[in-house]
């Protein structure tokens, strides 16, 4: 999942590199908090429009943890404090990218799929690079819900499988129970006859004496 993410990357990297800028509409410039990425968010959408979030999403899937954390909480405080559509997206896509203690692939789902019922708020280039990670996203997702649906029957199965192992052992403990009993049931006849013979032979042989 994180090799087919970064192949997304830098297919988007290129085509931001290679992007005549006349394809693309601008938007004043927005504030977007975060480490170095200042300059990026302030300047027209031109063909680095894509900078910020490239950058963000890089960081998160090739940082360490110190980075990756770093970068997440700048995302998510600017679009709590400043909730412009840049610092909305740069956050909805960090929720998105996958390998970091932060990624939440179902709020990610939610405000990508916000940002983009939101009619023209979203430059040409960002539309695009928000459908992409909504549908990477809903992949997943759904890969995770077979997952768990497969796990559960699997656990199913199991419990299944314990609890016709127990009452099989039950029914052999009963059984056996039974058994025992028709054991001691016939012992106890068999030393009752064994009594009665020994008896009849004692009885006989004082007969006999006399």
């Amino acid at each position: 999942m994180q090799a087919r993410f970064l192949t997304i990357l830098g297919c988007l990297a290129l085509s931001a590199c290679a992007s005549v800028p006349s394809l693309f509409g601008s938007r004043p410039s927005e504030p977007a908090s975060g480490p170095d990425l200042g300059a990026a968010a302030a300047s027209p959408m031109d063909t680095r429009s894509l900078g910020i979030y490239l950058e963000t999403m890089q960081a998160l899937v090739e940082g360490d943890a110190v980075l990756q954390a770093e970068v997440f909480d700048s995302a998510a405080e600017a679009a709590a404090l400043a909730p412009t559509t840049t610092n909305r997206l740069r956050f909805a896509l960090a929720l998105a990218t996958p390998g970091h203690a932060g990624a939440d692939p179902l709020q990610a789902q939610r405000r990508l799929a916000e940002l983009l019922a939101a009619g023209d708020t979203l430059l040409p280039e960002e539309r695009i690079l928000a459908t992409i990670h909504l549908q990477e996203v809903e992949e997943r997702l759904i890969l995770d819900t077979a997952a768990r649906q497969q796990s559960q029957t699997s656990a199913a199965e199991i419990a299944r499988l314990d609890a016709d192992r127990t009452e099989r052992l039950a029914a052999a403990q009963a059984e056996n129970q039974r058994l025992r009993d028709e054991l001691a049931d016939a012992q106890e006849k068999l030393e009752a006859i064994t009594s009665i013979e020994r008896s009849i032979r004692e009885r006989d042989g004082a007969t006999n004496v006399q």
